[in-house]
């Protein structure tokens, strides 16, 4: 059995360096609670960081992980899709074997393929799912959940949260939801469901679209529990996606409750 973790098989020569690469994509599932986000960042902890470091350890090569989606400090994943291009000879299923042995336990990856060369994980998105998950604080089991749930009481009105969840469905500009601070020139995204359901104690809040703005998903929850909590006016929340601007009640509800779920492509989904 071959270790590709040895120091020979870290050092490629110029001749292997110049083979022709392959494009792997592969599914990554992350507790981001301890992570400064997906994003490479310099002297913090973060996925991409930890990714690359491991692939340069079993290939010797500077590679560079794109993800579908650049998830904030603390937020979690369980379908974010990443590809990366490599010279290496590794099958997949070896790449995925290795990854797991060197990577925190805090990240896994799986159903690691060879992609076609012109596949790119986050600009041939058609849409992403994303889940908000609440539980209530008398729970037996929330101590186990602090790090994946919002803890917070959940007695709100589920008829206020569904209609939050009728406006937000289609074509709307976000920036009122957002935190690109006006950088973006589009601020556009198609909604094709919105919903919560509620269980056991629990509050969930699932959203489909085919891009997400910064913060975009937590701000859109807070928003919606501050009009079901009576704390603001469903038309408020409605003038905020007709009027884009700054507005008080929308605030980000915490990240240890949010996960991205599900990327889908135009012939596959990962």
């Amino acid at each position: 059995m071959i270790d590709s973790t040895s120091p020979k098989n870290q050092q490629k020569t110029p001749a292997e360096q110049n083979q022709t690469s392959r494009r792997l994509r592969m599914r990554v599932s992350y507790d981001g609670t301890d992570y400064a986000g997906w994003q490479l960042q310099p002297a913090v902890p973060t996925v991409q960081g930890e990714l690359e470091q491991a692939l340069r350890r079993i290939t010797g090569e500077q590679i560079r992980v794109i993800g579908a989606g650049r998830t904030d400090a603390g937020v979690h994943a369980s379908g974010q899709v990443a590809h990366f291009d490599t010279a290496g000879r590794l099958e997949p299923e070896q790449f995925e074997r290795a990854l797991n042995a060197l990577l925190p336990r805090s990240i896994r990856v799986g159903d690691v393929r060879v992609a076609d060369p012109d596949f790119h994980a986050r600009y041939g998105a058609v849409w992403k799912i994303y889940r908000y998950s609440i539980a209530g604080p008398g729970l037996p089991e929330a101590p186990l959940l602090m790090r994946t749930h919002w803890l917070r009481k959940t007695d709100v009105e589920p008829a206020l949260l569904e209609s939050c969840c009728a406006l937000v469905r289609g074509c709307h500009d976000f920036f009122t939801f957002s935190k690109q601070e006006g950088h973006r020139d589009n601020h556009l995204c198609t909604i094709f469901d919105a919903h919560w359901t509620t269980g056991n104690g629990t509050l969930y809040f699932e959203v489909k679209g085919d891009r997400f703005l910064r913060s975009m998903v937590r701000m859109l929850c807070g928003a919606m529990l501050a009009v079901a909590d009576g704390r603001t006016p469903l038309s408020e929340f409605g003038r905020a996606l007709e009027q884009p601007g700054r507005w008080k009640s929308a605030v980000p509800a915490p990240a240890c409750g949010l996960t991205m779920i599900k990327v889908h492509y135009e012939t596959t989904a990962v």
